[in-house]
């Protein structure tokens, strides 16, 4: 690394240039789009779903509309829509094994219970997923490393691990959490549902159809929930092949966890794994209670920051429990997912640190790479303004984001000494390891 003298007098040096520079910057809006240019046959149109012709560009996010038999989606990012497509699939596959009589006999059984019979009067399917708002702007913003949630003694331990030439200002003190989000149902009903056999019958389905058990499609959950107490409380035996796969990712690893481990046992284990890297014990509970992430993303997050054994990884933390809307959790799942893979399959990185709020890192070759999480990236204000600020410069900087970048901000990223890689996780993909 470049001692800390040296990076002081680079950034103090090139100050007043990269200030002026903005001045002279280009202001680039986002684009109109087709989905036919963006995704393939298969997204846009099947038996029972329906893509509309335009995408649009929302704060370097595409976001689509999606109507179904299962109910109208806005989604935001092409990974999303696949997931979308793919849990539909897997509700047409719950509808033809919903509708045979072996079920319809096992359900009505089941329903003779008075823990289900309560559930099915509760339960109602969500058929539409509403707008989300973008949280892609408060991040580069630095706003999500302003230690609103972050306890005091996670805060402590991980000033030490600033990046070098920040400045010492005193730390914002964190507000005490004073109502954390409750979880779903008293705990005589979840010890109940785990002695009829419900929760493992729930997994069991999810990794036959290969979605998520703690998904937060609504519909997908309540025909979830209503096979797992046919095949406990009604004895339901649907013929259905479990699927094989082989654990590569921090992806698969969580899904492959999620689908053979208990809600409990998940939180046991997350919780071990972060109070052996030094998270402390008021700040696990916070964790747990985190209710914008699912079990599923903390456990990928958990995982992935197992392998990210560096200094500054407290401070990863300390980010991602800042987020306040679903969107901005999906956000950090894939700036740490990317910084992960980075690491185990580019190249070993040597130091994580926080950057105008940003989560960059540093690799075995000095450089400082700066993930971001972005579909479109054109040549904006908010843009220019952090990738030109002086607290990002570095004499060896690259830019990895998940999507693309139009001709513009390639120009002026490339004006700037910043090396740009386009699709980031696609190159993770290629280079994993066969199996």
């Amino acid at each position: 690394m470049f001692s800390t003298w040296l990076r002081i007098f680079a950034i103090t040096s090139i100050g007043s240039l990269t200030s002026d520079s903005l001045d002279w910057e280009p202001i680039e809006g986002p684009p109109l789009v087709f989905a036919y240019d963006l995704v393939s046959e298969e997204l846009r149109e099947g038996e029972r779903f329906k893509l509309a012709p335009i995408a649009y560009v929302v704060n370097f996010g595409y976001e689509f509309d999606l109507d179904s038999d299962f109910g109208d989606f806005h989604v935001r990012g092409i990974k999303m829509l696949e997931l979308i497509v793919h849990e539909i699939d897997a509700l047409e596959k719950l509808e033809e094994i919903t509708k045979t009589k072996a079920f319809a006999t096992s359900f009505s059984e089941a329903l003779k219970n008075p823990i289900v019979r309560s559930w099915a009067v509760a339960r109602r399917p969500v058929t539409t997923v509403t707008r989300i708002p973008s949280g892609i702007v408060r991040y580069l913003q630095g706003k999500f490393f302003e230690v609103k949630r972050g306890s005091e003694k996670l805060a402590a331990k991980t000033k030490e691990h600033r990046y070098r030439g920040e400045s010492n200002e005193k730390e914002p003190v964190g507000e005490k959490v004073t109502g954390a989000a409750k979880k779903v149902g008293n705990t005589t009903k979840k010890l109940s549902r785990r002695h009829l056999g419900f929760d493992k019958a729930k997994r069991d389905w999810s990794r036959r159809l290969k979605v998520d058990p703690y998904t937060t499609n609504g519909y997908l959950q309540f025909e979830l929930e209503r096979i797992a107490w046919a095949s406990t409380v009604g004895s339901f035996a649907g013929e259905f092949a479990i699927p094989s796969s082989s654990v590569l990712s921090y992806t698969l690893q969580a899904q492959e966890m999620v689908w053979s481990k208990s809600e409990k046992e998940l939180e046991r284990l997350n919780s071990k794994s972060l109070k052996t890297m030094g998270v402390d014990t008021s700040v696990l509970v916070q964790f747990d209670e985190l209710d914008q992430y699912t079990l599923t993303e903390k456990t990928e997050l958990v995982i992935t920051l197992e392998e990210i054994e560096v200094d500054g990884r407290l401070d990863l933390i300390q980010l991602m429990l800042e987020v306040e809307t679903r969107e901005e959790a999906m956000l950090m799942v894939k700036i740490i997912s990317a910084i992960g893979n980075y690491h185990q399959l580019v190249k070993p990185i040597e130091e994580v640190a926080i950057r105008r709020g940003l989560a960059v890192c540093y690799d075995e070759e000095e450089t400082m790479v700066l993930p971001l999480a972005l579909d479109y990236l054109h040549w904006s204000k908010e843009i220019s303004e952090v990738l030109l600020s002086n607290d990002l410069y570095d004499e060896s900087r690259s830019l990895w984001i998940s999507g693309t970048a139009s001709a513009i901000a390639k120009r002026r990223l490339a004006t700037h000494d910043w090396k740009l890689k386009e699709n980031c996780f696609d190159t993770f993909t290629a280079l994993q390891p066969n199996p």
